[in-house]
């Protein structure tokens, strides 16, 4: 089929389908659902694991505390190693991945105007014909992009990928050595802004897509998703937002069977062994704005505090206040500190706490005593409070008069919205008394506005609750991670694991960000957060310049994901 065959279909004023034309009579539905149920193709959905995949048994060891996955046949161990390995194969996908990152996707957080992600749609359209010929593609609020292969069994509830389209701004160019629109591929690392985030996993899950369809594979049992947003370095309003809608209003609430979005790598040499931190929640977010008036007047006469130095102290206060640590059980890092201590090589004390953290305050304690000087556990376990914007006076000469500032925070498990706004009370009735203002709070005064003047706290945007995380329990989890551990022991990495020095530890974690999954929520309670590679994606440069990621790691995301789309959605022979 050309792409003359293509046609579109208006879905609404910003929504359009991209649908083959072709010809599906009733009577060929009725032959395919009666073959179907000839050959027990509607199997119930609660056995579909192992006959889609022809997995063994996802059975796990009688660890008490963190179950170790068992390991699941790599179903399609050829393609996968053709895909690491082949020299020839290897040259197209360099080319395709670097004319990518010649794409620009920048944006900021007041774009208005995204019309130049068409020149990515383009560029996808033109680098992966089989997708866009055999997918229904839906354009959603006019540049997300939906790829819809529907599945035979309407039983089985379709998987769903995910990434964006979007990078961050470049910063200042002089700070870059190689041109941030290059594509520079050097023969081991590609350069150029959206390397690690995420282009390579976009054009990764397109690369494994096209290569499955190429291969004569995309007769789909189980229906498959890719959904691509154009606005997560933004909060994903434009895209995933309304994506997380129409795939809602298309195939209705708790629809997917579960979702993978970008996160951390899957396996990361840290604190003595390999781990692979499955991201299964998501900090809460919020910010508040915090605004001070006075009368103002001329700088020559001035009161002892300006509206300035009034918020200054606010600020002061606020910022050596910081939120208390805290571990409870809905935080996924409660499982991650089980399985480390269980399977890795942590110090004894901290060992024996992570065992009887669940029951033991005092063993809490010690986790939250260790974390506090850890740079990477630290905010992984407290909200985190960061002034990031302030404005106020216009004039050397002229006493300013409204000064605001906006505090981020990334609310932890075991807090909430009330939490933050009883420390903001409790800081600005410290301000409000000592310099005889008023005060506002969340809409509620709790002391009126007087002659010298007024604060007000409140929201600043949309704030967001902690996610509800993912099962560690579920037969999906299981599979999935049998199918993490079986990648990288068995296909990608095999000798590291000769020695036996170092484990291979799965976990559940957190992240301190959030990614375009809060607009998700709706569709599946299985949601992930991480993305095939070995590479730490901060060491990469991630949103600084001369960002790079290696050849090794994409060709990773194809492999992984080409078996995993095989694994869920395509009938075992």
């Amino acid at each position: 089929m050309s792409f003359h065959d293509i046609k579109y279909i208006e879905l609404g004023d910003n929504e359009t389908v991209e649908k083959k034309r072709g010809f599906f009579s009733v009577k060929k539905l009725v032959f395919l659902v009666f073959a179907a149920l000839a050959v027990g193709f509607f199997h119930p959905y609660t056995n579909c694991f192992s006959e889609v995949g022809k997995a063994s048994s996802t059975s796990v060891s009688d660890s008490v505390l963190c179950p170790i996955p068992s390991k699941v046949p790599i179903k399609e161990h050829d393609v996968v190693q053709y895909i690491l390995t082949d020299k020839e194969y290897q040259k197209g996908v360099i080319d395709r991945f670097s004319k990518s990152l010649q794409v620009k996707t920048v944006i900021y957080d007041n774009t208005k105007d995204y019309s130049e992600m068409q020149k990515f749609h383009d560029y996808l359209e033109e680098s992966f014909p089989l997708v866009y010929k055999t997918a229904n593609v839906y354009k959603v609020n006019t540049y997300g992009l939906v790829f819809h292969f529907p599945g035979s069994n309407e039983n089985l509830k379709p998987i769903m990928l995910a990434a964006h389209m979007d990078t961050v701004p470049i910063g200042d160019p002089s700070d870059w050595n190689e041109n941030p629109f290059s594509g520079r591929f050097d023969g081991d690392k590609f350069y150029g802004r959206g390397a690690s985030d995420c282009k390579n996993l976009l054009v990764g899950l397109m690369e494994a897509t096209e290569k499955l369809i190429a291969d004569g594979k995309s007769d789909f049992e189980r229906g498959v998703i890719l959904a691509f947003g154009y606005d997560e370095e933004a909060s994903g309003w434009q895209g995933a937002y309304h994506i997380g809608q129409f795939i809602e209003e298309k195939f209705g609430a708790n629809s997917i069977e579960a979702i993978v979005d970008e996160g951390p790598v899957m396996f990361l040499d840290f604190m003595g062994d390999y781990y692979s931190m499955i991201i299964s929640g998501e900090k809460g977010y919020s910010d508040l704005t915090v605004e001070v008036n006075t009368p103002g007047g001329h700088s020559s006469l001035p009161k002892d505090h300006t509206s300035i130095g009034m918020i200054s102290r606010f600020i002061y206060d606020y910022e050596n206040d910081p939120f208390e640590a805290i571990l409870v059980p809905e935080n996924p890092m409660m499982g991650f500190f089980e399985c480390a201590a269980e399977q890795g090589h942590l110090p004894k004390p901290l060992a024996d706490a992570g065992k009887s953290a669940r029951s033991d305050k005092k063993a809490r304690d010690v986790i939250l005593s260790y974390s506090h000087d850890n740079t990477f556990l630290k905010y992984l376990l407290r909200t985190s409070q960061a002034i990031d914007i302030i404005n106020g006076g216009d004039k050397a000469n002229s006493l300013p008069r409204s000064v605001t500032a906006v505090i981020n925070h990334r609310i932890i498990y075991g807090n909430d919205f009330d939490t933050i706004w009883s420390k903001a009370a409790k800081h600005g009735t410290t301000v409000a008394n000592k310099y005889n203002i008023g005060l506002t709070v969340n809409d509620e005064v709790l002391f009126p506005e007087t002659e010298n003047g007024n604060m007000v706290i409140s929201y600043f945007g949309t704030p967001l609750k902690t996610a509800k995380a993912t099962s560690t329990e579920s037969e999906f989890w299981g599979e999935f991670t049998g199918l993490i551990k079986s990648f990288y022991e068995d296909e990608v990495f095999p000798e590291k694991f000769e020695t036996g020095a170092k484990n291979f530890i799965i976990t559940p974690s957190i992240m301190t960000g959030n990614t375009d999954t809060r607009h998700y929520w709706n569709l599946t309670d299985n949601i992930f957060r991480v993305q095939p590679g070995s590479l730490n994606i901060f060491d990469a440069n991630v949103h600084g310049p001369n960002e790079w990621v290696d050849l090794t790691t994409h060709l990773q995301s194809i492999s992984f994901y080409y078996n995993y789309i095989s694994h869920f959605s395509i009938k075992g022979e």
